[in-house]
């Protein structure tokens, strides 16, 4: 990042196992696009409904603690790549 300004991700991967295995294979990409201060600070879960037009945001990591799902809600909103999606979050379950 050139700017030095802080950007936020979110990043999910159908099927893995723990947070760790979506986290991992991402640090490296970011390395490589000139991120050097990365910091995991969260996780939970992602369920894409693509029938409903839906995309629900919640739980916790046990590695990684509980992710600000408002802020990951907003970011997936701005992405534009989810328009005509409901999106929402809670700190509920696993």
């Amino acid at each position: 990042n050139s700017h030095n300004k802080p950007e936020v991700f979110v990043h999910s991967k159908r099927g893995a196992q723990y947070h760790r295995n979506v986290a991992e294979p991402l640090i490296p990409i970011l390395k490589q696009s000139g991120y050097t201060d990365i910091r995991i600070k969260g996780g939970g879960r992602i369920l894409r409904c693509d029938d409903d037009n839906a995309i629900k945001i919640f739980g916790y990591s046990y590695g990684f603690g509980q992710a600000d799902h408002a802020l990951a809600k907003d970011v997936v909103e701005r992405s534009g790549k989810f328009v005509g999606y409901t999106v929402s979050w809670s700190n509920d379950g696993y």
